[in-house]
């Protein structure tokens, strides 16, 4: 950032305060994206991480998480960006329930930042969004999945497609169940649009994974539909079960 960027961003926080997607409070001027002591909290995933959902492990000898090495999965392989612990999880709430559409361009950067190169390694020929319920889009106004999908689109040049699965079924959310209840309370939530495709990979948008149920669930529609690879990206990641 040059100095000249650097004093414009100031004065247009001065203007236009923007807060903190952490903790919402209002930045300070000199403070970019996150406050200060949001960023000292921050869990970022890191190295060694599981070979398939992407959370860490303890060593580089281990490729497979203790979910992983006991679950079959659909999708090929996933990558997060922050642990599911304070202040991620409150951010996540704030972005998916009060309104926080405004953290999306954050949450896509630190995303790209993050697994930019994964994503180009990959070369997906689109993200998905795993998409919500009819109602709760009318009761929310928004799909946080859709926003972040939009976020990376515009930073990579990936389209979005959100045309491909529908989620029929208006579950409960998942953080109610256990694994196996969560596994079945998604198991015939999502079915194909029915749209003809030609893509053979794919990544899904989803703003977190825990258990995978609902990765897997997008996963199983969209391989039905002849699409080879699907791969996903979240913002946050918890420990599973």
């Amino acid at each position: 950032m040059t100095r000249l960027t650097a004093k414009l961003d100031k004065a247009l926080k001065l203007v236009y305060p923007v807060s903190c997607p952490f903790c919402e409070e209002l930045l300070e001027p000199d403070e970019r994206d996150v406050c200060t002591e949001c960023a000292a909290k921050l869990s970022y995933v890191k190295e060694p991480t599981c070979f398939k959902c992407g959370c860490e492990v303890e060593s580089v000898e281990q490729e497979l998480c203790s979910d992983c090495s006991r679950t079959v999965h659909r999708y090929e392989r996933g990558f997060a960006v922050f642990n599911y612990v304070d202040p991620a999880d409150k951010a996540c709430a704030a972005f998916k329930y009060r309104n926080g559409r405004e953290y999306a361009p954050y949450f896509a950067g630190e995303i790209v930042r993050q697994h930019g190169r994964h994503i180009a390694q990959i070369k997906p020929e689109v993200f998905v969004p795993v998409p919500i319920h009819k109602r709760k889009l009318l009761k929310r106004g928004y799909n946080q999945a859709g926003l972040l999908a939009g976020e990376l689109s515009r930073i990579t040049g990936i389209p979005v497609d959100t045309g491909l699965i529908i989620r029929n079924v208006n579950t409960p959310p998942q953080k109610k169940f256990d694994p196996v209840k969560r596994a079945n309370n998604v198991k015939t939530a999502f079915i194909s649009s029915g749209k003809i495709v030609k893509y053979k990979s794919v990544m899904l948008v989803d703003d977190i994974y825990t258990t995978g149920a609902t990765i897997d669930a997008c996963s199983e529609v969209l391989k039905g539909m002849g699409i080879d690879k699907v791969y996903y990206v979240s913002i946050c990641i918890g420990k599973g079960y």
